[in-house]
């Protein structure tokens, strides 16, 4: 009996018409993820179907591109060598039908957790005018954006990679290579559930704050922001211990509050607008820490001749 090889290349490698970019993104987003389910949850597709396009994509290749176990994937030799040559081909794509096509441009906006609606209008107010446009040009219709959540700590690989044109993220942030302008900056308070025993003082002091628990980022969401601002917070005397909140649903965000009777948390005043069910306090005086939301772009591309422009045009701080 003749054993087939399950990755025997296919005959007539030099057709790649059963690799379409749908297979390109999918094997990307494992590799940056590290686990299928991660990935899954990434692409909103289900792990099976997921895992079934990547074996399909390995079958077309005609190796294995992944090594599988308990804690996630490794790529394998084959893999890394795929990767090497695919991993530009979705920014390359992306720009070269940005330059052909007369259509607005579509561009792919990542947004960090958490992003009041304000900071979302006036991007999208800032993006779509025509002085926003890639190339630079007066006419023509405005770009379409996509916005999708992604953390922070992830968003400059997407950007290398072209899968995202911008990214909306929280600074500090230790991503060198983007332009970053300031969009949101604004003083931190703290946010306590209407029924606990602190909302109902007018002020507050850090001796108050001192038995609190502290609702805050998962630091792989927001690294180099959630360390600072607890950095700040330690200076000045308060040291919580941190209760983790990995999530973007502001209900489940009010329902932690609500539920745990020693927990509080930080946000700016305009972020807790028209939930009567929250109470925000400033923090004490002297130093208070701040939130920074800033609009982000691979330094040397297109998008940051863009984002230069559109801030200049807007009065938004540049930096790096």
């Amino acid at each position: 009996m003749t054993v087939v090889d399950e990755f025997q290349p296919a005959p007539g490698t030099d057709d790649v018409d059963d690799v379409d970019m749908r297979h390109l993104r999918y094997f990307l987003a494992v590799v940056r993820a590290g686990t299928v389910s991660a990935a899954a949850q990434e692409l909103h597709i289900s792990q099976p179907s997921l895992s079934q396009q990547i074996r399909r994509l390995e079958r077309r290749v005609g190796a294995p591109l992944f090594h599988r176990s308990s804690r996630g994937v490794e790529l394998t030799a084959g893999g890394r060598a795929f990767l090497h040559g695919v991993r530009d081909i979705p920014g390359r794509l992306r720009s070269a039908i940005a330059a052909a096509a007369p259509a607005p441009a579509d561009l792919p906006v990542g947004v960090c957790h958490g992003v009041p609606a304000e900071v979302l209008a006036e991007i999208q107010c800032g993006l779509t005018g025509r002085s926003a446009r890639p190339d630079g040009a007066e006419g023509g219709p405005a770009p379409r954006l996509t916005m999708r959540s992604v953390h922070s700590a992830s968003q400059l690989e997407l950007l290398q990679h072209g899968e995202l044109a911008f990214g909306v993220v929280r600074i500090p942030i230790d991503a060198p290579g983007l332009v970053l302008a300031t969009v949101w900056d604004e003083p931190l308070g703290v946010v306590l559930h209407s029924g606990h025993p602190l909302a109902a003082r007018p002020a507050l002091t850090w001796a108050d704050l001192a038995a609190q628990r502290l609702l805050w980022f998962d630091t792989g969401c927001a690294p180099g922001y959630a360390e600072a601002v607890l950095s700040q917070l330690a200076a000045l005397g308060w040291q919580p211990e941190v209760h983790p909140m990995d999530h973007d649903q502001q209900a489940l965000f009010v329902h932690a509050l609500q539920s745990t009777p020693d927990l509080v948390a930080l946000r700016p005043q305009p972020s807790v607008h028209g939930y009567p069910q929250l109470t925000w306090r400033p923090l004490p005086p002297h130093g208070a820490p701040r939130e920074r939301l800033a609009l982000a772009a691979l330094d040397g591309g297109p998008h940051a001749r863009t984002l230069r422009r559109v801030a200049a045009a807007r009065y938004w701080p540049v930096g790096h």
